[in-house]
């Protein structure tokens, strides 16, 4: 269980820091959607920064009736490019998603019968996403509600990446150790939240030169709500999950975190969390909340 992290990924200088440092305040981005994206019986639920061949992308998980996807939108255009179909019936709920370069994690759950997801890592960078060909997946089937996967975040580590897959409402928390060479992946530790932890949209890594962090996002009072959690110490991972602060954001036009939410951290080392409207519309509105 326990194994030396270093490393790659999303890391800061320090981000209790640069959390209280971000702003509450967004810059607001308009996208131009002339795509049918499916959304009956769904919604947008996670979404994450890249940059492929230069140009920098958001990925937006969804859900629907019957299908789970991706929307790709291309952020020096401000229109969206195309809809990826990931999963169909049972699996049509792509919940909360996180890159590390090169992959993106996410789970697909049932979320009718609530007992079966598929938590599947896609290489971004050589079409593998675009073909919906996961490099690994973890199927975890269980009683309704406990194995769903309604939110995931991934880690590089020494040995592939840590990930975290959280149930319903996101009351467990699996930790996994991936292998994305080997296509293998090992169980580490289960948490069970707190009660007054809030039931997080979506759930991304972070860390800086000390400790791994989780951010958990959710919806409270009409404002947008961050959690900081203290997941683990850098050098092994030796679960902690404290949570060590809470922040609330202003949404605007419409942007709220019960849809599609998620963090970055640019090229200078800055924190960003990026969220969008619950449904997708001809114009989606985005909210990017920065660290100055």
């Amino acid at each position: 269980m326990i194994y030396t992290i270093q490393g790659f990924g999303q890391q800061l200088a320090n981000v209790p820091q640069a959390f209280d440092a971000i702003s509450v305040e967004p810059e607001v981005i308009f996208i131009n959607n002339r795509i049918k994206v499916p959304h009956r019986h769904g919604h947008f639920q996670g979404v994450q920064l890249i940059t492929k061949n230069g140009t920098e992308k958001l990925l937006v998980s969804g859900s629907s009736k019957s299908k789970a996807y991706v929307l790709s939108i291309n952020l020096t255009t401000r229109k969206s490019e195309s809809v990826i179909m990931l999963m169909k019936d049972p699996f049509r709920h792509a919940g909360g998603i996180q890159v590390s370069e090169p992959y993106m994690i996410v789970g697909i759950e049932d979320n009718i019968l609530k007992t079966t997801s598929k938590v599947s890592l896609y290489n971004y960078q050589n079409n593998d996403l675009a073909k919906a060909q996961p490099s690994v997946t973890i199927t975890r089937e269980g009683e309704p509600k406990r194995k769903t996967a309604g939110a995931t975040g991934l880690l590089a580590i020494e040995d592939g990446f840590l990930s975290i897959v959280a149930n319903w409402d996101s009351r467990n928390w699996d930790f996994y150790q991936i292998d994305t060479e080997i296509g293998e992946h090992k169980f580490l530790y289960s948490f069970t939240a707190p009660e007054e932890w809030g039931g997080y949209q979506a759930i991304n890594l972070i860390k800086d030169g000390t400790a791994i962090y989780a951010l958990g996002f959710y919806k409270k009072d009409s404002l947008g709500t961050a959690d900081l959690i203290l997941v683990s110490k850098l050098e092994s991972f030796e679960p902690i999950m404290e949570k060590i602060r809470s922040k609330t954001f202003v949404c605007k036009n419409g942007v709220d975190f019960n849809s599609a939410v998620g963090l970055q951290v640019d090229r200078e080392g800055k924190l960003h969390i990026w969220s969008t409207q619950a449904d997708p519309a001809k114009t989606i509105a985005i909210n990017k909340f920065s660290q100055p």
